[in-house]
């Protein structure tokens, strides 16, 4: 053990020497540590790392206190499975150990618990060789899982997962300015991620102004119930005695307050303008009966004790009451909330995936222009209400999901034939020849597509910019794309002009279908050239 209180401090998993519990239920029990794998990567790793080493993104601020390297055989093989249970059940403080180390017999079950016990015991098993590959999910299949991006897409057999908390109880949660100017400018609130070391974050829509407060009025208008909660200033002393049991709770080994204190949970100096007295009291009260999911432990206190530490927290009185959501702007805000995907992030159980099929990426995309996309993405497909948003990744974080997408093949794609297969530079006959195919007198592309000519309709109901098709698309995407639409793609507004060897127009190449689609892939090739840079919109966008 590091620090000064070395011999008697575990950190999280503080253990007394020869301390036995007397209860019954402690005497005889099996745990599962598969199943307390997901118990600790929630509830200890932030302190104790996901590996166990002590080396959680928490453990610096927890001053000489410092969190035990629970892979260590020696340490471990001197403490019995009932010590560790009571430690986890009872906390740090009942047996003289870290005030960090909150009690955990109130937030799980006693099986829990013991699940919790196996999984510690076999971080620190002896280590043994190497199982063969087993042909799990890759580090970018990770990433893209955390990030939501299924919530979205189809990715292969990528499964939904919703990675931020439930928004039904905003109303009596967060303040609606407060709201407002976070979905304009999204920031993480907890350091340690909703999902404790998961890369999930909430992204940046780019919302204006004026869908930021009508997708707040939505969400503010489906209260999960009403709160009651201080509503006037608090009794003499009772801010003193907040102070105090915050400090006996040892809150600041998760929460920083004024600059000091821990990273595992939101910082509390600005509580007051982000929540709302009544619902911090109740989750005070008791977290997962507000947030079932939630990390923060059930410490047990009262309601009295919850109200000081909540009048110590909101100093200065409850904020003053917030206007009746506007129905009409409520009404916009669920549309976007809808078309935006928030549901799939959020658990919204009617969501259905927003964005286009990923699954065939690496055939598809260009890896160049991808990478770009991830850094800076922008609208590709003007008709979709949807709209990528900035998940504001590092470049590793992009290096890593660039390589799973570009990992992501088309299983029934045959291999082109080599007549069929890009060159290098397109022979200017083929170029012009597409040209003809693709104008007005033929095909009309312009019709739907920006190229050197305008689209018809409105810019929102245009197809995907030609002059960026070059830069974005694999050359032998297009031939498959322009020979048939509908298997790449079912649902595709996208005509198949070539369905037949009789389909395409006979006055160009001879009536050849298969020239007359390199033709065409030729003369896309050649409008990337020239066009605007990956990810740039049409104009008007």
């Amino acid at each position: 053990m590091r620090g000064p209180r070395g011999r008697l401090v575990l950190g999280l998993f503080v253990l007394g020497l020869g301390i036995v519990p007397a209860a019954a239920a402690l005497t005889a029990a099996t745990g599962d540590p598969e199943r307390g794998e997901p118990l600790y990567r929630r509830h200890c790793a932030v302190c104790h790392g996901a590996a166990g080493q002590g080396d959680g993104p928490n453990a610096s601020f927890l001053d000489d206190d410092q969190p035990r390297d629970l892979t260590d055989p020696r340490y471990m093989g001197g403490r019995r499975d009932e010590q560790l249970f009571r430690v986890i059940a009872e906390g740090g403080q009942a047996i003289q150990g870290s005030r960090f180390m909150p009690p955990w017999g109130r937030t799980l079950l006693p099986s829990q618990i013991w699940d919790l016990v196996a999984f510690i015991r076999a971080l620190s098993a002896p280590a043994r060789a190497s199982p063969p590959p087993t042909g799990g999910p890759s580090a970018g299949a990770v990433l893209a899982s955390e990030l939501g991006c299924a919530a979205c897409h189809r990715i292969g057999g990528l499964e939904r997962v919703a990675v931020g908390p439930d928004l039904r109880a905003e109303r009596s949660r967060v303040q609606r300015a407060w709201l407002v100017d976070f979905l304009r400018a999204p920031r993480a609130i907890r350091p340690a991620g909703y999902r404790p070391l998961w890369r999930s974050r909430m992204p940046d829509f780019r919302l204006s102004e004026e869908e930021a407060a009508a997708l707040a009025e939505y969400l503010m208008s489906r209260p999960e119930r009403e709160e009651k909660g201080p509503d006037s200033p608090p009794p003499p002393g009772e801010v003193e005695r907040g102070r105090d049991l915050f400090r006996r709770h040892a809150c600041r080994a998760c929460h920083s307050r004024e600059g000091a204190g821990g990273r595992a949970g939101p910082d509390l100096s600005t509580i007051a303008g982000r929540l709302k007295p009544a619902w911090t009291l109740r989750f005070l009260e008791n977290p997962q009966a507000v947030d079932p999911l939630s990390p923060m432990p059930h410490l047990g206190m009262g309601g009295d004790d919850a109200r000081a530490i909540t009048s110590y927290l909101f100093d200065g009185g409850p904020p003053p009451p917030e206007p009746a959501p506007d129905p009409g702007a409520a009404s916009r805000g669920e549309a976007l909330f809808r078309s935006l995907g928030c549901g799939g992030c959020h658990d919204d159980a009617r969501h259905e995936p927003v964005g286009p099929d990923l699954s065939g990426t690496g055939d598809k995309l260009k890896a160049e222009w991808l990478s770009q996309f991830l850094r800076r993405p922008d609208r590709v497909r003007p008709w979709l209400t949807a709209r990528m948003p900035d998940f504001r990744l590092s470049d590793d974080e992009a290096r890593i999901l660039l390589g799973f997408l570009g990992g992501l093949r088309d299983p029934a794609a045959a291999g082109l034939p080599e007549r069929l297969r890009f060159r290098d530079v397109p022979p200017e006959a083929n170029v012009h020849a597409g040209r003809r195919l693709a104008s007005r007198e033929f095909l009309s592309c312009a019709s739907c597509h920006l190229g050197e000519d305008q689209p018809e309709g409105a810019p929102e109901e245009w197809a995907p910019d030609l002059r960026i098709s070059g830069r974005r698309l694999q050359p032998d995407w297009i031939v498959r794309w322009l020979h048939d639409p509908r298997r790449l793609a079912p649902g595709t507004k996208m005509p198949t002009y070539f369905s037949d060897a009789a389909s395409g127009p006979e006055d160009i190449l001879d009536g050849d279908e298969e020239r007359q689609i390199l033709a065409l892939r030729d003369y896309i090739l050649s409008l990337g050239a020239t066009g605007g840079a990956p990810g740039k919109a049409p104009p008007g966008h």
